[in-house]
């Protein structure tokens, strides 16, 4: 059985991919890593590239390029980068875990890997309960379409252990379709397209963290601080990861602390220190503001050259 881990970063992503990477290794994880190159300016780290399989885009097969330009015409709402996580599944390796880099590793992830036996894709979050409204713009209305409890098997894209099939590659296509026959209803994203996938396609989905298991919520924004974080492990529960998803960590925040781990203290403590200037000095408000406006200009710019279509659910 070949296994390993996937990884997608660049230059920006750098410093966050080397705690990651660490964080694997400290927990025990022998496990090959490959690392796609998302775009724009490439890893320049020794550490990184003594432990990773570097690759590009241009390392995969036609048929897996074809296969990203396909997700291309439906997925609008991320970088291009973000679907280069789907190259893994015409990658080699028959089980692997992807993960994304605002991730710190919190066990041997080969654990996650035995559960594959019994299922397709393997996670631990708690994005089932969410309501859909993270992948859904109408989240009602896949209720209506998949059943009561199509909403309480969603799953988190950024960090799954994956069984490789042909089968989940054209379920994806289908996904794909799904997307442009009702175009109002999902968010353009990969999350959603996956789930939808899932759905059509009846994968065999095993979350950790459902109570049948009851392992911990890798969403660090479940816990206040590290503190907390011991506190729920030592009433013996399991933990796989904690994810910083959401919104780009700034470092600002006490549970953001473990995404320093791999640093010395002197580079720990100059990396608090810029985080602090920036805090006080106002600088992290400013640029919430101004991505704010800017992610709402694209937005108010694409319904103008773009207009959603309606969907009329009774008609299909």
């Amino acid at each position: 059985m070949r296994r390993g881990i996937y990884l997608v970063a660049n230059r920006k992503s750098q410093e966050m991919c080397e705690n990651l990477i660490y964080s694997i290794r400290e927990s025990g994880c022998a496990l090959p890593i490959r690392l796609i190159h998302f775009g724009g300016d490439t890893i320049k780290s020794d550490f990184i590239s003594s432990q990773v399989e570097l690759l590009s885009y241009e390392d995969f097969s036609t048929e897996a390029k074809s296969f990203i330009a396909n997700l291309r015409t439906v997925l609008t709402d991320c970088p291009l980068g973000f679907l280069y996580r789907f190259l893994a599944l015409f990658g080699d390796w028959d089980e692997f875990i992807y993960s994304d880099n605002d991730v710190v590793a919190l066990r041997n992830w080969e654990e996650m890997l035995e559960y594959l036996s019994d299922s397709d894709i393997v996670h631990a979050d708690n994005e089932y309960l969410t309501g859909g409204i993270f992948n859904y713009n109408q989240p009602e209305e896949v209720k209506k379409l998949f059943g009561n409890e199509a909403l309480t098997s969603a799953f988190t894209a950024g960090h799954m252990a994956i069984r490789k099939s042909g089968k989940l590659i054209s379920d994806i296509n289908e996904a794909i379709e799904w997307f442009k026959k009702y175009p109002s209803i999902p968010k353009k994203h990969d999350q959603a397209l996956l789930h939808v996938a899932s759905l059509l396609g009846n994968w065999r989905v095993l979350n950790l963290c459902k109570p049948s298991l009851g392992w911990l919520s890798s969403w660090a924004g479940d816990y206040k601080n590290s503190l907390m974080l011991i506190h729920s492990l030592q009433k013996g529960n399991k933990i796989s990861h904690l994810h910083y998803s959401g919104s780009t960590p700034l470092g600002n925040l006490p549970v953001e602390e473990l995404l320093l781990s791999n640093k010395s203290a002197k580079k720990r403590l100059g990396s608090l220190l810029a985080v602090s200037l920036k805090e006080f000095s106002g600088f992290f408000k400013f640029q919430f503001y101004r991505n704010k406006g800017k992610r709402k200009l694209i937005e108010l710019k694409g319904e103008f050259l773009n207009p959603r279509a309606s969907t009329d659910l009774n008609n299909t």
